[in-house]
């Protein structure tokens, strides 16, 4: 069919859920986009020189005023004539800075890093000199981290970017910041207006042009990895697949959120299905500053624009029958709502139209709550890291697999997944393990106080995985 199936049972879930992966953030480095061609934002066209059209058109408008005859006239059209012959700054053209909106602003230290471009080339620099086999996270902060140069991370997510530098195996590990972006796609790949979109959005839409360009795996920076991915991608690349993620409802269980798709683990060969769903947010976003809404003809839940809207339409081609969002009983408010569901962004494929579904190609999906999501990871506040292994307090895990308290939900669950294949010679059904909201209340913490408590499951977790000095 397309698509993994895995013989596990699956009750149905207890309750609904209360929110999604909560991306990194970061912002794009802007490029000038003239005609076909990215220009990198620090250039201008023919070496800074006027182009000829520039010239003609200042005299054409200065004639054509000084014929009216009067000295204000052509005091005027003289002035008009020196503003049209001014070359603009690209920067500050395409990508104003900072304004009473709330846009964000590019710091020096971006615009300084834009010097890698050939000027020869149509291809950003990077392109060429990046392994398939990459491993792409994202992070910005205005402050704490504007650019590759300065940067520090919150203490939870350096330690999980410690795990997956200890765990990547055969891979490269590149978290993109800011002033790296323009090195790796042009502005042709991104949205217009890219640096003006929500964080979570930014994200989305840079996974999906890095992954076009280059394979790989996006991985939320805060993820946990456990295991190396390589077993992961050389089952993907035996059994010819295109892609690897994961899917709600995929074996019946119900998912009370208008998603599909997560995009919080993206697993791809290069120029595979992500080229198509770069042209998606392209067209999807035209010369919108933001993901226009459905009343607007555009996306039917704004904030997944460049993630499961963008995909889930995609991975539908290969097999027609994956499961619905809008079928889900528990999908309604007061969280989610069926008229957000990624199904409505596409026709309902069918064997007469347009006709049977791919099969130039082929997807290993699985469901997200049977591998690295828990399903006690929403609860607490999102704070499962904070939970102790051998506590006997209470948690109320109701989500199939059920636990009680800390103890069983850690022995119980997440043990006995820790050591659970697929099936016979297959895969593991966790490499990692995803942390919501940023860790809950663990993201507040300093490094001192995440490594105090060894009882955590954060600290188990962070030996299982590996890291040294603990």
């Amino acid at each position: 069919q397309g698509y993994e199936h895995q013989n596990w049972q699956a009750g149905p879930m207890a309750g609904t859920a209360l929110g999604s992966s909560t991306a990194s953030s970061s912002v794009s480095v802007p490029t000038a986009v003239r005609g076909r061609t990215a220009i990198p934002a620090h250039r201008t066209d023919s070496n800074d020189t006027l182009s000829p059209l520039v010239g003609t058109t200042a005299w054409l408008v200065g004639g054509a005023c000084a014929l009216f005859g009067t000295f204000c006239s052509c005091a005027i059209c003289a002035y008009l004539s020196i503003v049209i012959r001014k070359p603009a700054d690209p920067l500050t053209t395409c990508y104003p800075g900072a304004d009473n909106s709330g846009a964000l602003t590019l710091p020096e230290t971006a615009k300084a890093s834009f010097h890698h471009q050939d000027p020869n080339s149509r291809e950003p620099y990077m392109y060429g000199r990046v392994k398939e086999k990459t491993i792409w996270a994202f992070w910005y902060h205005p402050k704490n981290c504007p650019s590759s140069k300065k940067c520090v991370l919150p203490p939870l997510i350096q330690l999980c970017t410690e795990t997956v530098e200890r765990n990547k195996g055969t891979f490269d590990y590149k978290i993109m910041h800011w002033d790296d972006i323009d090195n790796y796609v042009t502005g042709m790949e991104l949205p217009m207006h890219y640096r003006n979109l929500r964080p979570a959005v930014q994200k989305d839409a840079l996974m999906n042009a890095l992954l076009a360009r280059y394979g790989g795996v996006a991985l939320d920076i805060s993820s946990i990895l456990l295991h190396p991915l390589d077993e992961y991608w050389e089952e993907m690349v035996s059994r010819g697949a295109t892609f690897r993620g994961y899917m709600y409802r995929l074996h019946g269980m119900e998912w009370g959120n208008s998603e599909v798709s997560c995009v919080w683990f993206l697993m791809s060969r290069r120029e595979g299905i992500f080229s198509t769903a770069v042209r998606g947010q392209m067209i999807g976003m035209g010369d919108y500053k933001l993901p226009p809404n459905v009343q607007a003809g555009g996306y039917h839940n704004p904030y997944f624009a460049m993630g499961d809207q963008t995909l889930t339409p995609i991975l539908s081609m290969f097999n027609y029958t994956l499961p619905r969002c809008v079928k889900d009983p528990t999908v309604g408010p007061p969280w989610s709502w069926k008229d957000m569901c990624p199904e409505y962004e596409f026709p309902k494929w069918n064997d007469g139209m347009p006709g049977p579904a791919r099969n130039d190609a082929m997807i290993i999906l699985r469901e997200p709550r049977e591998g690295p999501q828990l399903p006690f990871s929403f609860i607490d506040d999102f704070s499962m890291g904070a939970w102790h292994v051998w506590s006997d307090e209470l948690v109320n895990s109701t989500i199939p697999p059920k636990c009680d308290t800390m103890k069983e939900c850690w022995e119980e669950v997440f043990m006995r997944r820790y050591h659970q294949r697929a099936g016979p010679g297959q895969t593991r059904v966790m490499e990692f393990v995803k942390l919501f909201n940023s860790g809950g209340r663990l993201k507040k913490m300093t490094r001192q106080q995440l490594l105090s408590d060894r009882g955590t499951y954060l600290y188990h977790w962070l030996k299982m995985a590996g890291l040294r000095g603990l």
